[in-house]
Protein backbone atom coordinates (compact mmCIF):
# COMPACT_ATOMS: atom_id res chain seq x y z
CA UNK A 1 0.00 0.00 0.00
CA UNK A 2 2.38 2.66 -1.22
CA UNK A 3 1.02 6.11 -0.41
CA UNK A 4 1.98 9.38 1.24
CA UNK A 5 1.50 9.07 4.99
CA UNK A 6 0.56 12.23 6.88
CA UNK A 7 -0.47 10.61 10.20
CA UNK A 8 -3.83 12.33 10.20
CA UNK A 9 -5.15 9.86 12.80
CA UNK A 10 -2.21 10.47 15.13
CA UNK A 11 -2.55 14.24 14.80
CA UNK A 12 -6.26 13.94 15.60
CA UNK A 13 -5.34 12.08 18.79
CA UNK A 14 -2.94 14.88 19.76
CA UNK A 15 -5.87 17.29 19.57
CA UNK A 16 -8.12 14.94 21.57
CA UNK A 17 -5.40 14.46 24.20
CA UNK A 18 -5.30 18.22 24.85
CA UNK A 19 -8.95 18.00 25.95
CA UNK A 20 -9.15 14.55 27.54
CA UNK A 21 -5.55 13.59 28.47
CA UNK A 22 -6.43 10.10 27.20
CA UNK A 23 -3.02 8.50 26.73
CA UNK A 24 -4.24 5.02 25.79
CA UNK A 25 -5.92 5.99 22.50
CA UNK A 26 -2.99 8.26 21.69
CA UNK A 27 -0.51 5.44 22.22
CA UNK A 28 -2.58 3.05 20.13
CA UNK A 29 -1.98 5.41 17.23
CA UNK A 30 1.65 6.08 18.13
CA UNK A 31 2.46 2.37 18.04
CA UNK A 32 1.27 2.23 14.44
CA UNK A 33 3.17 5.31 13.31
CA UNK A 34 6.30 5.65 11.19
CA UNK A 35 8.01 8.85 12.26
CA UNK A 36 10.87 10.72 10.58
CA UNK A 37 14.15 11.41 12.34
CA UNK A 38 16.97 13.74 11.21
CA UNK A 39 20.38 12.04 11.12
CA UNK A 40 23.74 13.79 10.78
CA UNK A 41 26.01 11.73 8.51
CA UNK A 42 29.02 14.05 8.64
CA UNK A 43 32.41 12.34 9.01
CA UNK A 44 30.82 8.90 8.39
CA UNK A 45 29.36 8.87 11.90
CA UNK A 46 25.59 9.01 12.39
CA UNK A 47 24.19 11.16 15.17
CA UNK A 48 20.88 12.79 16.09
CA UNK A 49 20.28 16.44 16.93
CA UNK A 50 19.40 17.23 20.53
CA UNK A 51 16.82 19.87 21.46
CA UNK A 52 16.59 21.29 24.97
CA UNK A 53 13.26 22.19 26.55
CA UNK A 54 12.37 22.67 30.21
CA UNK A 55 15.82 21.56 31.29
CA UNK A 56 15.47 18.23 29.42
CA UNK A 57 17.23 16.82 26.35
CA UNK A 58 15.05 15.50 23.50
CA UNK A 59 15.63 13.88 20.11
CA UNK A 60 13.25 15.49 17.56
CA UNK A 61 11.08 13.27 15.33
CA UNK A 62 8.40 14.29 12.83
CA UNK A 63 5.05 13.01 11.59
CA UNK A 64 5.68 13.96 7.95
CA UNK A 65 8.11 15.77 5.68
CA UNK A 66 6.10 19.01 5.90
CA UNK A 67 6.66 19.14 9.67
CA UNK A 68 10.33 18.22 9.21
CA UNK A 69 10.83 21.08 6.75
CA UNK A 70 9.65 23.62 9.34
CA UNK A 71 12.96 23.03 11.15
CA UNK A 72 16.32 23.85 9.54
CA UNK A 73 18.87 21.22 10.57
CA UNK A 74 21.39 22.14 7.89
CA UNK A 75 22.79 20.38 4.85
CA UNK A 76 24.61 17.61 6.77
CA UNK A 77 21.34 16.02 7.85
CA UNK A 78 19.21 13.45 6.07
CA UNK A 79 15.79 12.27 7.20
CA UNK A 80 15.02 8.59 7.88
CA UNK A 81 11.71 6.85 8.67
CA UNK A 82 11.44 4.46 11.62
CA UNK A 83 8.53 2.81 13.36
CA UNK A 84 7.63 4.26 16.75
CA UNK A 85 8.96 1.28 18.71
CA UNK A 86 12.43 2.03 17.34
CA UNK A 87 12.34 5.36 19.13
CA UNK A 88 11.54 3.69 22.43
CA UNK A 89 15.02 2.17 22.23
CA UNK A 90 16.48 5.69 22.13
CA UNK A 91 15.11 6.24 25.63
CA UNK A 92 17.76 3.83 26.92
CA UNK A 93 20.37 6.36 25.80
CA UNK A 94 21.50 9.46 27.65
CA UNK A 95 18.48 11.55 26.68
CA UNK A 96 15.26 12.45 28.48
CA UNK A 97 12.84 11.67 25.65
CA UNK A 98 11.68 12.40 22.13
CA UNK A 99 9.74 15.42 20.93
CA UNK A 100 7.29 15.12 18.04
CA UNK A 101 6.94 17.97 15.51
CA UNK A 102 9.21 20.43 17.32
CA UNK A 103 7.93 23.44 15.33
CA UNK A 104 4.29 22.29 15.14
CA UNK A 105 2.42 20.24 17.75
CA UNK A 106 5.57 20.17 19.94
CA UNK A 107 4.59 17.01 21.76
CA UNK A 108 7.30 15.80 24.20
CA UNK A 109 7.43 12.17 25.39
CA UNK A 110 9.71 11.23 28.27
CA UNK A 111 11.02 7.86 29.48
CA UNK A 112 7.82 7.21 31.42
CA UNK A 113 5.98 6.44 28.15
CA UNK A 114 7.45 2.94 28.21
CA UNK A 115 4.77 1.84 30.69
CA UNK A 116 2.12 2.43 27.99
CA UNK A 117 3.87 0.47 25.23
CA UNK A 118 2.63 -2.96 24.17
CA UNK A 119 5.07 -5.60 22.90
CA UNK A 120 5.40 -5.25 19.15
CA UNK A 121 4.02 -8.03 16.93
CA UNK A 122 6.71 -9.88 15.01
CA UNK A 123 4.44 -12.16 12.92
CA UNK A 124 6.86 -15.05 12.86
CA UNK A 125 5.39 -17.62 15.25
CA UNK A 126 5.07 -21.07 13.66
CA UNK A 127 5.73 -19.67 10.20
CA UNK A 128 5.02 -22.19 7.47
CA UNK A 129 6.91 -21.94 4.19
CA UNK A 130 4.55 -22.86 1.36
CA UNK A 131 5.45 -24.34 -1.99
CA UNK A 132 3.78 -22.97 -5.11
CA UNK A 133 1.67 -26.12 -5.43
CA UNK A 134 0.53 -25.96 -1.80
CA UNK A 135 -0.60 -22.38 -2.10
CA UNK A 136 -2.41 -23.05 -5.38
CA UNK A 137 -4.29 -25.92 -3.71
CA UNK A 138 -5.36 -23.56 -0.91
CA UNK A 139 -6.49 -20.94 -3.40
CA UNK A 140 -8.43 -23.43 -5.55
CA UNK A 141 -10.19 -25.09 -2.58
CA UNK A 142 -11.38 -21.98 -0.72
CA UNK A 143 -14.93 -22.24 0.59
CA UNK A 144 -16.08 -19.61 3.09
CA UNK A 145 -19.60 -20.96 3.55
CA UNK A 146 -20.07 -19.92 7.20
CA UNK A 147 -18.72 -16.45 6.50
CA UNK A 148 -20.89 -15.99 3.40
CA UNK A 149 -24.03 -17.01 5.34
CA UNK A 150 -23.15 -14.50 8.04
CA UNK A 151 -22.60 -11.72 5.48
CA UNK A 152 -25.87 -12.43 3.66
CA UNK A 153 -27.77 -11.43 6.82
CA UNK A 154 -27.51 -7.63 6.82
CA UNK A 155 -28.29 -7.47 10.55
CA UNK A 156 -24.79 -8.92 11.14
CA UNK A 157 -22.92 -6.21 9.29
CA UNK A 158 -22.27 -4.12 12.40
CA UNK A 159 -21.27 -7.08 14.59
CA UNK A 160 -17.56 -6.54 14.09
CA UNK A 161 -16.44 -8.94 16.83
CA UNK A 162 -18.35 -11.90 15.36
CA UNK A 163 -17.27 -10.88 11.88
CA UNK A 164 -13.61 -10.79 12.93
CA UNK A 165 -13.89 -14.25 14.51
CA UNK A 166 -15.16 -15.61 11.19
CA UNK A 167 -12.61 -13.70 9.12
CA UNK A 168 -9.75 -15.17 11.17
CA UNK A 169 -11.03 -18.67 10.37
CA UNK A 170 -11.46 -17.93 6.65
CA UNK A 171 -9.22 -17.76 3.61
CA UNK A 172 -9.41 -14.27 2.14
CA UNK A 173 -8.07 -12.46 -0.91
CA UNK A 174 -6.59 -9.07 -1.62
CA UNK A 175 -5.55 -7.51 -4.93
CA UNK A 176 -1.83 -6.86 -5.10
CA UNK A 177 -0.63 -4.20 -7.54
CA UNK A 178 2.58 -4.25 -9.57
CA UNK A 179 4.08 -1.50 -11.73
CA UNK A 180 5.25 -4.15 -14.20
CA UNK A 181 3.66 -7.28 -15.56
CA UNK A 182 5.01 -10.22 -13.56
CA UNK A 183 6.24 -13.52 -14.95
CA UNK A 184 3.81 -16.33 -14.13
CA UNK A 185 4.06 -20.11 -14.38
CA UNK A 186 0.73 -21.97 -14.42
CA UNK A 187 -0.92 -18.76 -13.24
CA UNK A 188 1.32 -18.46 -10.16
CA UNK A 189 3.82 -15.65 -9.60
CA UNK A 190 6.71 -16.20 -7.17
CA UNK A 191 7.40 -12.81 -5.62
CA UNK A 192 10.63 -11.24 -4.43
CA UNK A 193 8.82 -8.37 -2.71
CA UNK A 194 5.37 -8.00 -1.21
CA UNK A 195 2.92 -6.20 -3.50
CA UNK A 196 1.08 -3.09 -2.28
CA UNK A 197 -2.62 -3.81 -1.83
CA UNK A 198 -5.38 -2.06 -3.76
CA UNK A 199 -7.23 0.61 -1.79
CA UNK A 200 -10.50 2.45 -2.27
CA UNK A 201 -10.72 6.20 -1.64
CA UNK A 202 -14.06 7.65 -0.58
CA UNK A 203 -14.18 11.39 -0.10
CA UNK A 204 -11.17 12.03 2.19
CA UNK A 205 -10.89 8.45 3.53
CA UNK A 206 -8.95 5.46 2.19
CA UNK A 207 -9.63 1.79 2.81
CA UNK A 208 -7.81 -1.45 2.04
CA UNK A 209 -9.86 -4.05 0.19
CA UNK A 210 -10.31 -7.75 0.97
CA UNK A 211 -12.61 -10.35 -0.58
CA UNK A 212 -14.19 -13.67 0.41
CA UNK A 213 -13.82 -15.26 -3.03
CA UNK A 214 -12.21 -14.72 -6.39
CA UNK A 215 -15.64 -14.06 -7.90
CA UNK A 216 -15.96 -10.99 -5.65
CA UNK A 217 -12.83 -9.42 -7.12
CA UNK A 218 -13.57 -6.86 -9.82
CA UNK A 219 -10.54 -4.54 -9.84
CA UNK A 220 -11.06 -1.01 -11.12
CA UNK A 221 -9.16 0.31 -14.13
CA UNK A 222 -5.66 1.03 -12.86
CA UNK A 223 -2.32 1.74 -14.58
CA UNK A 224 -0.78 -0.93 -12.32
CA UNK A 225 -1.12 -4.66 -12.97
CA UNK A 226 -3.50 -6.47 -10.55
CA UNK A 227 -2.79 -9.89 -9.04
CA UNK A 228 -4.72 -12.00 -6.58
CA UNK A 229 -3.10 -12.79 -3.22
CA UNK A 230 -4.13 -14.75 -0.17
CA UNK A 231 -4.31 -12.69 3.02
CA UNK A 232 -2.75 -13.25 6.41
CA UNK A 233 -5.34 -11.13 8.20
CA UNK A 234 -3.39 -9.99 11.31
CA UNK A 235 -0.42 -8.99 9.16
CA UNK A 236 -2.76 -7.24 6.76
CA UNK A 237 -4.41 -5.27 9.58
CA UNK A 238 -0.98 -4.35 10.92
CA UNK A 239 -0.06 -2.94 7.48
CA UNK A 240 -3.38 -1.08 7.17
CA UNK A 241 -2.73 0.69 10.48
CA UNK A 242 0.91 1.45 9.71
CA UNK A 243 -0.12 2.94 6.35
CA UNK A 244 -2.49 5.35 8.14
CA UNK A 245 -5.57 3.99 6.33
CA UNK A 246 -9.09 4.51 7.65
CA UNK A 247 -10.00 0.82 7.76
CA UNK A 248 -10.88 -2.18 5.61
CA UNK A 249 -13.72 -2.79 3.16
CA UNK A 250 -14.89 -6.38 2.76
CA UNK A 251 -16.41 -7.36 -0.60
CA UNK A 252 -16.62 -3.82 -1.96
CA UNK A 253 -18.74 -4.91 -4.93
CA UNK A 254 -21.45 -6.73 -2.98
CA UNK A 255 -21.67 -6.70 0.83
CA UNK A 256 -19.55 -3.53 1.02
CA UNK A 257 -18.82 -3.82 4.76
CA UNK A 258 -16.56 -1.16 6.27
CA UNK A 259 -14.47 -2.22 9.27
CA UNK A 260 -13.26 1.05 10.83
CA UNK A 261 -9.76 1.86 12.02
CA UNK A 262 -10.90 2.24 15.64
CA UNK A 263 -12.07 -1.36 15.79
CA UNK A 264 -8.86 -2.58 14.13
CA UNK A 265 -6.78 -0.76 16.77
CA UNK A 266 -8.82 -2.40 19.54
CA UNK A 267 -8.38 -5.79 17.88
CA UNK A 268 -4.60 -5.44 17.61
CA UNK A 269 -4.38 -4.20 21.21
CA UNK A 270 -5.83 -7.49 22.49
CA UNK A 271 -4.40 -9.82 19.84
CA UNK A 272 -1.97 -12.36 21.31
CA UNK A 273 -0.12 -14.40 18.72
CA UNK A 274 -0.19 -13.78 14.97
CA UNK A 275 -1.25 -16.53 12.60
CA UNK A 276 1.61 -18.61 11.24
CA UNK A 277 0.45 -18.67 7.61
CA UNK A 278 2.49 -16.36 5.36
CA UNK A 279 1.23 -16.01 1.82
CA UNK A 280 3.03 -12.92 0.56
CA UNK A 281 5.60 -14.90 -1.42
CA UNK A 282 2.99 -15.73 -4.07
CA UNK A 283 0.38 -14.10 -6.27
CA UNK A 284 -2.06 -15.35 -8.90
CA UNK A 285 -2.98 -14.05 -12.30
CA UNK A 286 -6.62 -12.97 -12.13
CA UNK A 287 -8.97 -15.31 -13.95
CA UNK A 288 -6.56 -18.28 -14.12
Amino acid sequence: MTRTITHKHLKRQFDIFEETEDLYNLFDELQFSTLLIPVNTENDASSFPILRAGGKRYVPVFTDIHEYNKFDFGENFIVLPNDFNSYIELLEEDIDGIIIDAEGERFPLTKEIRMFIRPNHTFDCNKHVFTANEIKEIKDSISNTDLEEFLNDESNHWDYESLMDLLLKSDLFKVGLSKNELEAENGIVCLKNNLPAAISTRFSESYALIYTSEDEVKPKINPMHPYLQLVNLPEFINRVLLDDLDGIILNENSHNITIPRGFLLDFMRDFDCPSGNHYDDYAFVLGE
